[in-house]
């Protein structure tokens, strides 16, 4: 799903110990010209993802629909508690989207992130390439990102010794150094981690970093008891600040009871 969209709240309870409150949005934003983010929100089946198409080449919109659309097929024909093993489908994602670009432009080719998570039994699994990213916020004020930022300030900071500091330019922030749509083999993060009742995730592209730290996220993610309520004012938020970029959220809530 992609466009100015949302998806109704999804309680799901029945693959996972903990109740699950869940809510995922996109919005295009005020700068951009059309919506290249794409989500998916399976709550059946316990998958999410979302998918921001590169802007620096032709069709980023149709590089991230072909990724969720892929992702959801594949998606539906996972058996329920079986282990998830999301290299293969990114694999395959990756040659669809190549082909494609090969199509469109043999020269530029298109591109997509994808962050995609399989919750069951509070046990999460991730598949992740790009920029887009997952985050677990904790009761107790302090936050993770599970998730790498395949970027080339990321690639810098990591070259870092302790200490150390360095000029980083901003574009380097959103300069991808790995997307899906490339030739030949990709390298796959993934992910896993086990969830707490009371925690909370979030799933987002760029555009929520673009215009939130992290900090006041937790402190908002906290504030509210739905995340329908959490998601619309993130996007509402990016907006009053500029609306640079596409804006996609999924947010999940770890119930206590």
């Amino acid at each position: 799903m992609s466009g100015n969209s949302d998806n109704p709240p999804s309680k799901a309870a029945s693959a996972v110990e903990s109740p699950v409150l869940i809510y995922g949005a996109t919005d295009r934003g005020l700068m951009r010209s059309e919506n290249e983010d794409a989500l998916l929100v399976d709550a059946k089946r316990g998958f999410f993802a979302v998918a921001d198409g590169l802007g620096g080449l032709p069709e980023g919109a149709m590089a991230s629909e072909i990724a969720i659309e892929l992702l959801s097929k594949w998606a539906q024909q996972h058996k329920e508690g079986e282990s998830v093993r999301f290299r293969p489908v990114f694999d395959h994602i990756n040659e669809a989207v190549y082909q494609r670009g090969r199509e469109i432009s043999a020269d530029l080719g298109i591109g997509t992130t994808l962050t995609a998570a399989y919750l069951h039994a509070r046990q999460l699994t991730i598949g992740h390439i790009g920029d887009t990213a997952l985050v677990v916020f904790k009761a107790d004020g302090t936050w993770e990102q599970l998730t790498q930022d395949h970027t080339m300030a990321q690639e810098m900071l990591d070259q870092l010794q302790p200490g150390e500091d360095a000029y980083i330019p901003d574009y380097f922030n959103h300069t991808l150094t790995r997307c899906l749509g490339q030739m030949g083999e990709i390298k796959t993060d993934i992910i896993e981690a086990i969830l707490e009742p009371g925690d909370r995730v979030l799933i987002f592209s760029d555009g929520v970093t673009k215009t939130h730290n992290m900090d006041e996220v937790q402190e908002l993610i906290f504030s509210v008891s739905r995340p329908q309520t959490f998601v619309k004012s993130l996007i509402k938020t990016a907006n009053e600040r500029g609306g640079p970029d596409n804006i996609t959220a999924i947010a999940l809530f770890i119930e206590n009871t």
